[in-house]
């Protein structure tokens, strides 16, 4: 019997991969995010500042850090990404890039 990459039975069957869907959806609600008005409590808890010291440990990985990565990916940065998010047809082009 031989063995079939998942990545081809993606391609065949026209399937997206789970991390591709799973980018998708943070980018989705990323822009969502963007687009409100600086007073919503989400947009407060994000601009703030984490209080006291922190660990010595290995950084910790943050939802900014993975957004971050994902735009990166996709040949832009959080400046441009952030003027794209604010027109909605230009961003979907860019999500589905």
């Amino acid at each position: 019997m031989d063995k079939i990459r998942n990545e081809t039975i993606r391609t065949e069957l026209e399937i997206e991969s789970i991390l591709e869907h799973i980018e998708l959806k943070q980018l989705r609600w990323w822009e969502y995010f963007q687009r409100r008005g600086d007073n919503i409590p989400v947009k407060q808890v994000w601009d703030g500042k984490e209080l006291g010291k922190r660990r010595r440990d290995r950084p910790q990985r943050t939802w900014e850090n993975t957004i971050e990565q994902i735009l990166m990916k996709r040949g832009t940065d959080w400046r441009e990404a952030k003027k794209l998010a604010l027109n909605k047809k230009e961003w979907t082009k860019f999500r589905y890039k």
